[in-house]
């Protein structure tokens, strides 16, 4: 069974996108319907069920919590990244931040780095920040350094803790950076490679949705990546995740934010630095 567009009645569109709105914050407009459709089918077939009505009643039946509202989030999630990507705030890292976070170490301040990549999709932001941290020649085995990498969709984060990737997808990495990281795959992992165990041990994955009014951190955190997701929610959504993203960043902490976002809309008491990077206080 092939699922077209037409096949979701605009009754049905209507209480897909407003389950999914409360579940995930995403916004749906009427353009995204072929989407959703395109989404769906595959999750139909598997199930063996025709049409989209009777999926959004066993979604419903289960609950908000139950295993097929998963499923549904896990369809509906956009997984488009790359390693390195925007790589302006990489080098904010290394020209910035971290020398501030070092030379504040040297006049007593603690040894350690707390960084939160807040939609980790299929982890190449994540390693691309545990590279990051490992190429800084001033971290050395004293300091205490963790990555939480986060996101909604399971079947993702499963496949980022993994940390295996076909070799072609880390062709922006330079050769040494990819040989001191990367672990290359033989027999039947052949033209695949694996993040080395101490790009790993960096980085810790959590499954958090970021509508919802309190997370399971226990933690401030020095950076916070959260790119290219506000673009997904409406305003009041984008309000209330980047208020409390605020309450979670150090004083002096940095977020960053993908290249098509802003926090213009909302006061704050986050400052600009350009290239959508952002400081508090």
């Amino acid at each position: 069974m092939a699922l077209a567009a037409e096949l979701i009645s605009e009754k049905c569109f209507g209480d897909f996108k407003r389950l999914i709105y409360e579940k995930t914050g995403i916004s749906l407009n009427e353009s995204k319907r072929c989407l959703l459709s395109t989404r769906l089918s595959k999750r139909l077939r598997t199930l063996g069920i025709d049409e989209p009505a009777e999926y959004f009643k066993l979604v419903t039946s289960q609950g908000s919590e139950g295993p097929e509202m998963q499923e549904l989030v896990n369809c509906i999630t956009t997984n488009k990244t790359d390693f390195m990507r925007e790589p302006h705030h990489f080098r904010f890292l290394t020209e910035r931040c971290f020398p501030a976070l070092t030379n504040h170490s040297l006049k007593g301040g603690p040894r350690k780095l707390r960084i939160w990549c807040a939609a980790s999709s299929n982890g190449h932001e994540p390693y691309s920040l545990a590279m990051t941290v490992r190429d800084y020649p001033a971290f050395d085995s004293s300091w205490d350094i963790r990555i939480l990498a986060s996101d909604i969709d399971t079947r993702v984060l499963s496949k980022a803790s993994e940390g295996v990737y076909p070799a072609d997808e880390l062709s922006v990495l330079e050769k040494t950076q990819l040989h001191r990281n990367f672990d290359r795959g033989t027999g039947s992992q052949t033209g695949k490679v694996r993040a080395k165990r101490e790009l790993r041990d960096l980085i810790t994955f959590r499954q958090i949705n970021l509508i919802e009014s309190s997370w399971p951190i226990q933690t401030k955190f020095d950076v916070i990546f959260c790119r290219n997701v506000m673009i997904y929610f409406d305003l009041p959504t984008q309000r209330k995740v980047v208020e409390h993203l605020i309450r979670y960043l150090k004083p002096g902490g940095f977020l960053m934010l993908g290249h098509s976002e802003s926090i213009q809309w909302t006061p704050c008491p986050l400052r600009s630095l350009g290239q959508t990077i952002f400081q508090l206080g």
